[in-house]
């Protein structure tokens, strides 16, 4: 079982983690200063992933060069989040790619996001072939999901026996 992601750091979630398959990466970027609005992230495209094109967002620059997305020009303050996307191939081995990122702050703070899971600023994680939904964790909702849908075919499976 993978662990889910921790709250509140740069994290990056993909919609299709089939090995070479397509997909649309989303980058989530929360703002935990109480002083300062953060107004760049430099994103490392791991290796064997081959980012393409990012969606354009009102208030930012955008572009991916020499294996790093970077975004800047707008803000995001203190309390808030934002989301940005980009398009890439999948790498054609299944297993774990880590996105490292960098968040800098308008008040000259500055985040490595780039240590191991558990640590105090972990870089974000995807499973490629994990065959879920591409956030690197597994869904509560959709396993208790799974588990009520399951015994209600059971007592409807039941309930049609007595009626016989």
């Amino acid at each position: 079982m993978v662990g889910l992601p921790a709250l509140g750091h740069v994290t990056v979630e993909v919609d299709n983690p089939e090995p070479e398959g397509f997909a649309v990466y989303t980058v989530r970027v929360p703002n935990e200063s109480d002083t300062g609005s953060t107004t760049k992230v430099e994103l490392r495209i791991p290796e064997g992933l081959e980012a393409s094109r990012y969606q354009p967002k009102p208030g930012w620059t955008m572009g991916i060069e020499d294996g790093v997305l970077t975004i800047e020009g707008g803000a995001i303050a203190p309390g808030q989040f934002d989301e940005f996307r980009f398009q890439a191939r999948n790498p054609d081995a299944s297993g774990p790619i880590s996105f490292a990122a960098i968040q800098t702050y308008d008040d000259g703070d500055v985040v490595n996001w780039t240590g191991e899971s558990g640590s105090d600023s972990p870089a974000s994680v995807v499973e490629i072939g994990s065959g879920g939904d591409g956030s690197g964790g597994d869904s509560r909702l959709t396993i208790t999901a799974l588990i009520v849908g399951s015994l209600g075919l059971v007592a409807g499976a039941m309930a049609l026996l007595r009626t016989r």
